[in-house]
């Protein structure tokens, strides 16, 4: 992160990097209009786009939501193979404005409008306040802009729900197009500028050409306008799992960081100073990130598998990828905290890149579906009983019965309460909907590593690194006492330890963690370059004297 630079210099450059990163994976639409291609997934889980928080928002949004949604109308609309083009070759820069002021995880009640004309076309409008599209990096950043808008389809005053178009925001010279008002919102805390906007449009005249879809009305099903919703918004499901997956590399660069720093950290007088590597409360944590990071791995392999299965219900095919993000992206928060904390106040720094790495792992939490909305979601339709989760290949696993005794105990408690929507669900269910998914996760990362193969050492630690989640649990569900645990993860840090260095090695983010604190080198290189200040004149022991006579 270039933090000397203006925010718009920063953004321009951010923009730049995304079209680097975008561009060199040379997409074609159907690498992102079929999610089983492995450019697509590979792009999120490159440690590159952890150099720069903002230029990895920019390249997603580019990549998997708006191309992603143009992609699935190119068929039967051929005319947009242009605007595919545009997109891929970053030839504009896209957006998503979906989520208003007013209605975030509410979506499905968005009030943005666009009303079918005499003749063709449509008038695109910002009804209240609380319909202006929130957060997209709409505002003028060098670059002609296109947005891909959801808003209520209205023919003859009839609704016929939620649909996209694409919206021109700026044009060549980036000045903002007529109808079109744009407010840049402040910088997030502590991580890369991007030009958040809130936006509105004023009786904006679209093309009919402008509309992703046909105009043709909704089926009379009850559902049918929830079913239209998810079907448009398909692309937020693929972020879920796609953002998630950044969590992997995110594990992998503060471990390495926070690895090697403390390999080369020294206490005590020299010449027998020891490295703070040393220590069990310094190793643990890195220990830990590497093995959740490696089981993170096989864990997002098999649930693309899940999510890209067009045999499964898309509902469950959504809960995987919900499982996937939620497990992982909590992972990551807790490595980033904690490890950043083993930097001492290095790691308070955003040179130091935890930090800030960090707050970018926070936009993940609530990109494309916040983790708390999803996990509600899914265990209401879990406890309910509408779809079921592929079982367990290790049923008497600790995670499996963990995650058995959770399901059992909270179904009972809906049972008890009457309805998933009265007073006892929302008491005693939704507080713990997200410990629910994550003992869900865990099963299913610690299933995908067995099965894999994965060394004993990284799924031992990863074990009981699970475990110490929810450490009660299994006292009272599987007998295994806190001095159980302890001795349990112990003995998994012992046989893991010996493997730190080969473990670090084979993250390879080394090329993507240059920072300062890396090592003495780094740390020199780093200090010359700072701003000095220093008294140029000679010293005059007199004036010191007259100085200290002034206190």
């Amino acid at each position: 992160m270039e933090v000397d630079l203006p925010f718009s210099k920063s953004v321009e450059l951010s923009v730049e990097r995304a079209k680097a990163i975008v561009k060199s994976y040379a997409f074609r639409t159907e690498d992102v209009l079929e999610t089983s291609s492995a450019a697509f997934w590979k792009m999120h889980t490159d440690p590159i786009m952890h150099i720069d928080g903002a230029a990895a928002t920019f390249a997603t949004i580019q990549v998997n939501l708006a191309a992603g949604t143009v992609s699935a109308y190119v068929k039967e609309q051929p005319y947009l193979k242009k605007t595919m083009e545009q997109i891929l070759q970053f030839e504009v820069l896209a957006h998503y404005c979906l989520t208003e002021v007013g209605h975030g995880l509410d979506a499905i009640n968005l009030e943005t409008v666009a009303v079918a004309l005499p003749g063709g076309g449509f008038d695109l409008h910002t009804p209240t306040s609380s319909a202006a599209k929130m957060m997209p990096p709409t505002a003028p950043c060098g670059m002609p802009s296109i947005a891909i808008v959801f808003a209520k389809l209205k023919v003859d005053n009839m609704d016929r729900g939620i649909r996209p178009f694409v919206v021109p925001i700026t044009d060549q010279s980036s000045n903002v197009m007529s109808g079109v008002k744009i407010k840049l919102l402040p910088q997030r805390g502590g991580s890369a500028p991007v030009n958040h906007s809130i936006t509105y449009f004023d009786h904006v005249k679209l093309p009919q050409s402008a509309l992703l879809g046909s105009m043709a009305p909704l089926p009379s099903t009850p559902d049918a306008a929830r079913a239209n919703f998810l079907a448009v918004i398909w692309r937020a499901a693929t972020g879920a799992l796609a953002l998630g997956s950044m969590g992997i590399s995110a594990l992998q660069r503060a471990a390495y960081i926070t690895g090697r720093y403390s390999q080369q950290r020294k206490i005590g007088p020299a010449p027998s100073s020891n490295s703070i590597i040393y220590f069990r409360t310094q190793h643990t944590p890195v220990l830990v990130a590497l093995a959740q990071a490696t089981v993170s791995k096989e864990f997002w392999k098999s649930s693309i598998d899940m999510f890209t299965d067009l045999s499964l219900d898309s509902r469950e095919r959504h809960a995987y990828a919900t499982v996937f993000k939620t497990t992982v992206i909590h992972h990551s928060q807790t490595a980033n905290l904690e490890l950043s904390e083993r930097l001492g106040a290095r790691g308070l720094f955003q040179f130091s890149d935890i930090t800030s790495q960090y707050n970018v792992l926070r936009g993940i939490a609530i990109a494309e579906g916040d983790i708390l909305g999803l996990c509600i979601r899914l265990v209401s339709e879990l406890l309910l009983g509408r779809y079921s989760l592929k079982p367990s290949t290790n049923p008497s696993s600790l995670l499996a019965r963990h995650e058995t005794g959770l399901l059992l105990d909270f179904a009972q408690v809906l049972k008890r309460g009457g309805h998933h929507r009265g007073e006892s669900f929302n008491r005693f269910i939704l507080p713990h909907c997200e410990k629910i998914v994550r003992a869900i996760g865990h099963r299913m990362a610690y299933d995908a590593a067995v099965n894999a193969g994965v060394d004993e050492r990284v799924t031992g630690l990863y074990l009981a690194a699970a475990i110490k989640q929810d450490s009660a649990w299994y006292i009272l569900g599987a007998g295994l006492t806190l001095a159980d645990q302890y001795r349990q993860e112990d003995e998994a840090i012992e046989v893991a330890l010996p493997c730190l260095n080969d473990w670090l090695d084979a993250t390879c983010v080394e090329p993507y963690v240059q920072v300062p604190i890396l090592t003495a080198e780094h740390w020199q290189a780093f200090l010359d370059q700072l701003p000095l200040f220093q008294n140029s004149e000679r010293p005059n022991p007199g004036n010191s004297d007259i100085f200290y006579a002034r206190l």
